[in-house]
Order: structure tokens, then C-alpha cells, then sequence
């Protein structure tokens, strides 16, 4: 394979300065990128931003749930956005102190309370494992034993790397399986809220502005580290001390200006750039219609449920939050991939593959049939994908249903050695689960629970088609009714009648069980759980297979598509692991006739403000605003506090939270967004539309002391 240093340094030679397409991995920093980011005004060594077990600017940043986050002052003060640090507040909410509506402030370290399931991940190591995967990338292997072998020898990595204490390690695929990475993790699990904005302050806007600009939303939290008084890692303890990070980044004491240079680190989720033309044709005809339709009926059906009472809504805040972020996501994609042609563009591009392999002789015997190849396998994939869509939801969305297939599953697992369980079963991955079992309780609404799984009991045999899930079938034909609804409403009202798993402690207790124990409970969940799990696992066995199969043919279709030449960055789609990107302050054009500015304003947040959620801002904000303090915060460009701000960096889902760092290493913004007119860019990056939106710190500081009169917090920040 041609060496990807050599493929990008002639890349950056020929790049444009506004095309900043990219996130790349920290061991990928070339000489070519290197002078691109000096060219662009980056003042800092781009060779300090990795540099294992030292001060270097990585140590500063941390993987946080499902999005990032940074340190932010030397005694493990850590900002990120108020939609990551949401979960832990509305697990700490009530209807007597409802965070999620009126915030929360810490004015000194004794206040800081305990946030329910959160830790941050800081990495330490990321080792290229590749060669320990050659017997499991050998053709001809089954796909089931591939996959299998990828996962033993992924799973021995992890226990050999999660040796040392503290340490939390995972195996991270590049390029689709082309590339294996051990990622290490120092894990820090004492994390405490110390400083939240009241919600109309950090969701201002809600979901009419979400993905939109300009936006005025003030999507900042502030959580605190904790580790024992040795240093390492432990559970919550009054004597803990705060973590002191290598590394913090410093407040910018200047502001932006259109066209500044700005780095971002953080954790990308997903992007799908490599993606063939038959998977993109997939998304387009059939994923994304669907599971949009379902998610719209899902959020109507929590959204009925929610309105019993101000606490069963406080319960399922976190859960809508996250749907109404999914469905206009999933909207704006659709409807961007439509509109780009890009399942086209991938097929003129596939054909040109075709015909380059055609040409080359020496090129056939590896990649003859390549194409075709992959077209089956995604017939194949497209056969199952409605209904693990909707098994996936049902799973994830039936607390009851959910612990009880864990519980089972658990049982049976626990019986082998730790390296022969399935995925997701060793002893590390359960001291997980029980943990979030926990957290899960205290949002655990029986009523709400009832309708979720009716819901999609009924859209699982809808779509079951070939009769996958069969014995869940019988089990429902077997209830009183005549229709299939009728019965699937005397089935769950079974169910939730004869079950004993809304008990956290019994909960807990069964996980020591063993399988002829789960059984003397003779409830109603379990028995279920043990009834359908065959079933479930020749689903699994199914997907197992496609994905097996997928880690043979996606590597050699990216070998094949790096060898038309260097036409793109080859960079690897992101995959949750901490890469960085850089760009500049820059606004956009979305359409004929528009441009949109880089900066919003204190006065455009002003000019929303209807009083209707969700542009009510409270008095105290409308006081600090109209207020003589409001000056100290301006921006002398632009003669007012700056709110929000473009910038070309590239960025994805799990990016949220992500510091924005000026040309000097300095803190001027944290991620929250992409722009809803490139929400495709997933798939297909467009440098003149492609856009993240962040938050600017002279927002925070303005907020934290107008606002808050958050003095400690300013005081740490080095900014009071």
C-alpha cells in the first residue's frame, strides 16, 4: 500500500487554504500538514499536540459519554456542552429542584454534587495493533470465525492492556478493518456538576434552531474530575481530591476575527466517507425514510406519556432531547444526500474503479468481482435492516426488557472464561452495565416503560416478515384479543403484572444468579427473556455474518479506491477516537443570495427572545444584557458580546463538547453543532458549506458573571 505520509504530503501542496476536510488521527501529523497549519497562522508546534505522558495538548481533552470535553484549569475543571452534562442533570432533577429548567451553581467545591454515570476517558496510549490481526484478515476465512477471531484477539489486547490500574482500553478499527489501533484510556470515575446554565440559556432556541445558524445557545457546562488521594482512579468519596490533568488549556485573553486560524480535539463518532455506492443507495431508499417514520412516532408516543406529571416529564427529558436531535439530524442528512446526488457521484466514481481494474491486469486477480461482491452483501444487509432498526429501539427503549435479556444473557456467559463470552459480556463490560442499570433506574417511569414496548411489539411483528423473531410471536398470539394490538396489550399488561425488575435491589441481586436460580423467580420478564433469547441470537449470528464479511471486502474496496491516485484525503472515517482538525473563522452561503455572517450576536439573541419557549429568556439574563456590565464583553468589531461561531473546521456526531483552540493553543469556543445545509457531510464533504458552530468563551465568561455571578468558576478560569 502506498504510504498514506507521501499520499498527503502531496495533498496539502495542491490544497486550497479554505478546504479543510479532515479529521485526522494524532500519529498522522506529516510535514505537508504541518505547513498547511502554519500557513493558515497556527503559532504552536503541531508536534505538541501528541505526545504520550507529557504535557502535551491531547492530555487536556477528554472523551466524555458520547461526546468531549477539556480541561480547563489545573484542578480538573472540565467544560463541555450543557446537552453532554444534560443526562446528569436531569438525573439530579425534581419537581422541587429542577435543574434542567433553572441550572445549577456550586459556589464552592462542597457544593459540587455527584453526576449519576458519568466519567471521562483520557488517553494515554494508541499503539497500532494491525499485525496481531493478520491470521484473522487472511482470505477465505468464514465470516463468522473472522469476526470471532477479531474479537478474541481484541479482547486479549484489552486484558493485557487493562493490567495496570486505572487503565481503560479498547481496540479501534481504521479504514473499515484495514488498520487496528489499541487505544488506552486513563478513566476517571468521580465526576461532579459544578456549574450549570438554566435551560433556556443553554438549549435557547431548542429544536427550531437545533442544527440551524445563526444561533444564539449558550451550550456550555462545567463538571469536575475527582480521583483518590493517591492519584488513581476511584468511585465517589467525600475525601476524594480533585485530578490534576498534565495539561489545561488556558482562556484566550483575545477574541477571534473572521478568518483566524482554529484547531479542534475531540471524539468524532462516526462518518461514513468511505461508504460504498450500494450503502449509500441503502440510507437514501430505505434506512433513513424508515427510521425517521418511526422516530416521529416515537417521540409522539413519550411526548403523550410525559405529559402525566411534571415528574414523569423530568424522567423522560434525556430520552426526547436525544430523539428530537436524531430526527432533525436524520431529516437534514436525507435531504442532503438527495439533494447532492451522492449515491450518483459514489457510482460514477465505483464505475471508474471498474474500469481501472479492468485495465490493469496485475490489479484483477485481487479486485475482479470486488463490486459485485459487495452489492450481494448489501442485498443481504438490506434484507434485515428495518427490523433491526426497530429491534434496536425496542431494546434500548423497554427498560424491563432490556435488563431481564441482560440478566439472561449474563447468566449463561458468566459460565465461560472471560476471553470465550460474546461481546459485551466480559467482567469489565458488567461492572459497566450494573452501573448503568443504577443510573437507568432513576428515570425508570413503569407507565411510560408499558407503552414504549407495546409500541414496538407491534412495529417488530409489522416487519417481521420471515418470522425472525418467532417465538416472541407465539408468546403474543398465545394472549387474550382478537387482533394483534388487543393481544399485545393483554401480553405486556402480563408482563408488567408478574415482574419483579422495576426492584433496583433485586435487580442487583440477579446479577449474582446463575441460570437455574433466574428461573426459580418464575418472573414474568425473565422467563420471556429466556423464551426468545435463541431466537435473538440467530439474529445476532445473522448481522455477525454481514459484518464478517464486510471486514474482508470494505478494507480491499478502500486499498482499491487508494489506488486511483491521490483524488481525496485518505483519511480514516472517524470511529470515536480523539482526532484533531483545523480551519478558520469563515461564514458561508447556503443558497443564491445569502450569506451568512461567522459571528452571532447578544442583540440577535435579544431580537428572538418572544418570551415562548423556546426563545423565553429569563429576566436575569435580559437584565445582564440590557446592563452596563454587558461592555467589559464586547467585541470591538463587532460592538456587542459574540454569542456563537462558524469556523470550516471539519467535525461529527461525538464532536460535541470539543475545545476550539486559537492559533496560539488557546480556548476561544467549545464545539456544539453543524450547520443543517451539510448535515451530509458525513458521507460527503462540501468545503464552501461545511461548517461547525461553537460556542464563543466571551459568551461563558459573559453568562457565568452577568448572569450566575459565577465567581469561583471565573476565579479558576483565571478570567475574574
Amino acid at each position: 500500500m502506498r504510504s498514506k505520509a507521501i499520499i498527503i504530503l502531496i495533498l496539502f501542496s495542491a490544497l486550497s487554504l479554505t478546504a479543510k476536510e479532515g479529521m485526522f488521527r494524532l500519529d498522522g501529523i506529516t510535514a505537508g500538514l504541518t505547513a498547511d497549519m502554519k500557513a493558515m497562522g497556527c503559532q504552536f508546534d503541531p508536534a505538541d499536540i501528541w505526545q504520550p505522558g507529557t504535557k502535551c495538548l491531547a492530555m487536556a481533552v477528554v472523551r466524555l459519554g458520547g461526546g468531549s470535553g477539556a480541561f480547563v484549569s489545573a484542578d480538573g475543571l472540565i467544560i463541555t456542552n450543557h446537552h453532554v452534562a444534560f443526562g446528569a442533570v436531569q438525573s439530579l432533577s425534581s419537581p422541587q429542584h429542577n435543574y434542567i429548567r433553572d441550572g445549577f451553581l456550586a459556589s464552592d467545591r462542597n457544593e459540587e454534587i455527584p453526576a449519576p454515570g458519568y466519567n471521562v476517558r483520557i488517553m494515554s496510549g494508541f499503539e497500532n495493533v494491525t499485525f496481531r490481526f493478520q491470521a484473522a484478515l487472511r482470505p477465505g476465512l468464514n465470516p463468522q470465525k473472522r469476526l470471532r477471531l477479531i474479537e478474541k484477539i481484541s479482547q486479549e489486547l484489552i486484558r493485557d492492556g487493562e493490567k495496570i490500574p486505572g487503565n481503560e482500553c479498547s481496540v479501534a478499527r481504521f479504514y473499515s478493518g484495514r488498520e487496528f489501533y489499541l487505544v488506552t484510556y486513563f478513566k476517571i470515575r468521580d465526576m461532579r456538576v459544578v456549574y450549570v446554565p438554566a435551560r433556556s440559556i443553554g438549549a435557547y432556541g431548542g429544536e427550531i434552531d437545533n442544527w440551524m445558524w445563526p444561533r444564539h445557545s449558550g451550550d456550555f457546562s462545567f463538571l469536575r474530575a475527582y480521583v483518590g488521594q493517591d492519584g488513581r482512579p476511584a468511585d465517589w468519596a467525600k475525601n476524594n481530591v480533585p485530578y490534576r490533568p498534565l495539561h489545561h488549556f488556558p482562556v484566550a485573553k483575545t477574541g477571534l476575527r473572521s478568518g483566524d486560524f482554529t484547531m479542534i480535539l475531540g471524539y468524532p463518532g462516526t462518518s461514513k466517507r468511505w461508504c460504498t455506492a450500494a450503502e449509500i443507495g441503502s440510507q437514501v431508499q430505505a434506512n433513513y425514510p424508515e427510521r425517521i417514520a418511526l422516530l416521529a412516532q416515537y417521540i409522539e408516543l413519550l411526548e403523550k406519556c410525559s405529559t402525566a406529571n411534571e415528574a414523569v416529564k423530568i424522567k423522560n427529558a434525556a430520552m426526547l432531547q436525544g430523539l428530537y436531535n436524531s430526527i432533525k439530524n436524520n431529516r437534514g442528512l436525507l435531504a442532503g444526500l438527495q439533494r447532492n446526488q451522492v449515491y450518483e457521484f459514489k457510482l460514477a466514481k465505483e464505475k471508474h474503479l471498474a474500469a481501472f481494474i479492468a485495465a490493469k491486469p496485475a490489479l484483477q486477480k485481487k479486485f475482479a468481482g470486488l463490486l459485485g461482491d459487495i452489492e450481494s452483501l448489501n442485498t443481504a444487509e438490506r434484507e434485515i435492516i428495518s427490523l433491526n432498526t426497530i429491534y434496536s429501539w425496542l431494546s434500548r427503549g423497554c427498560r424491563l426488557l432490556n435488563w431481564a435479556l441482560t440478566l439472561k444473557k449474563w447468566s449463561h456467559e458468566k459460565t465461560k472464561k472471560d476471553l470465550h463470552r460474546e461481546r459485551g459480556f466480559m467482567e469489565r463490560d458488567m461492572a459497566v452495565k450494573k452501573e448503568r442499570m443504577q443510573v437507568s433506574q432513576k428515570n425508570l417511569d413503569l407507565a411510560t416503560d408499558q407503552a414504549v414496548l407495546s409500541f414496538f411489539l407491534d412495529k417488530l411483528l409489522a416487519a417481521d416478515n420471515a418470522g425472525a423473531f418467532k417465538s416472541l410471536a407465539k408468546e403474543i398470539q398465545h394472549a387474550a384479543g382478537q387482533g394483534r394490538r388487543e393481544k399485545i396489550a393483554a401480553f405486556v399488561d402480563a408482563l408488567y403484572s408478574n415482574t419483579r425488575l422495576a426492584d433496583l435491589d433485586f435487580k442487583l441481586k440477579m446479577f449474582a444468579a446463575d441460570a437455574r436460580t433466574l428461573a426459580a423467580t418464575q418472573d414474568a420478564f425473565i422467563s420471556l427473556a429466556g423464551k426468545i433469547q435463541p431466537d435473538i441470537d440467530a439474529f445476532n449470528r445473522r448481522k455477525n455474518i454481514i459484518e464478517g464479511s464486510w471486514l474482508r471486502l470494505k478494507p480491499l474496496y478502500i486499498e482499491a479506491m487508494m489506488g486511483l491516485g491521490p483524488q481525496a484525503l485518505y483519511y480514516p472515517d472517524a470511529n470515536s477516537t480523539l482526532r484533531f482538525s483545523y480551519g478558520r473563522v469563515e461564514g458561508y452561503t447556503p443558497r443564491d443570495a445569502v450569506r451568512y455572517a461567522p459571528f452571532s450576536t447578544l442583540s440577535g439573541m435579544l431580537a428572538k427572545n418572544s418570551g415562548k419557549f423556546p426563545f423565553d429568556l429569563d429576566a436575569k439574563i435580559v437584565t445582564a444584557i440590557n446592563g452596563p456590565g454587558r461592555a467589559r464583553y464586547n467585541d470591538p468589531f463587532l460592538g456587542d458580546v459574540p454569542v456563537n461561531f462558524l469556523t470550516s473546521n471539519d467535525s461529527s456526531g461525538g464532536n460535541s463538547g470539543s475545545p476550539v483552540l486559537n492559533e496560539r493553543a488557546e480556548l476561544v469556543g467549545v464545539l456544539f453543532d453543524g450547520n443543517y445545509e451539510a448535515l451530509d457531510s458525513d458521507f460527503y464533504y462540501q468545503p464552501d458549506l461545511s461548517r461547525s458552530i461553537h460556542v464563543d468563551i466571551r459568551y461563558v465568561l459573559f453568562v457565568a458573571d452577568r448572569v450566575n455571578q459565577a465567581v469561583n468558576v471565573l476565579a479558576e478560569l483565571g478570567a475574574h
